[in-house]
């Protein structure tokens, strides 16, 4: 019920009312979070396509690693942002919205997979760094990646189309 509150409050606040009922903010917005997207996740797949040998065979891990990833994490920081000013805009449409539930909880997921790769994975990139094909674990995390990634975003066009208004403002 804490949250629940939480929300309605949120509801209620004049940025959410105004990127609500603004012709332009909330498009905006949306607009600014899918090109955080495209720019984020799409780097990330080149990663991921790379870890499991599908493409880029002839480069070096360290190198698509080292080009890509700050402009994943440029993207995912425009995401997140835009993110919570989509939420911020519609709180009790994504409260209500078990698509964006499930959404939130693979993100930490998609986060746990990063980290992972970073502290178990890449750390013997040294070994296998040339190799077109990478040994399993590197594969796996590239997978698990692009798979969470995926689904992700059809969660969040999901919430976005099929989202149910908890609370009615008057007019």
């Amino acid at each position: 019920m804490l949250f629940l509150s939480l929300v309605q409050w949120l509801y209620e606040t004049p940025l959410s009312i105004y990127l609500r009922e603004s012709e332009v903010a909330f498009p905006v917005t949306e607009a600014i979070h899918l090109l955080g997207l495209a720019i984020s996740v799409g780097t990330i797949l080149w990663v991921d396509l790379r870890l499991m040998g599908l493409c880029m065979r002839r480069e070096r891990v360290t190198d698509v690693v080292g080009r890509l990833e700050p402009w994943a994490k440029f993207g995912f920081v425009v995401m997140f942002i835009s993110g919570l000013f989509l939420f911020i805009g519609k709180p009790a449409n994504y409260y209500s919205t078990t698509a964006f539930r499930i959404k939130m909880a693979l993100l930490p997921l998609a986060a746990l997979n990063v980290v992972l790769f970073h502290k178990r994975i890449y750390v013997n990139v040294g070994q296998w760094d040339t190799e077109a094909v990478l040994p399993w674990q590197g594969r796996l995390v590239g997978l698990v990646s692009a798979t969470l990634w995926v689904v992700i975003i059809v969660l969040g066009r999901w919430t976005a189309y099929f989202a149910d208004e908890l609370f009615q403002r008057p007019k």
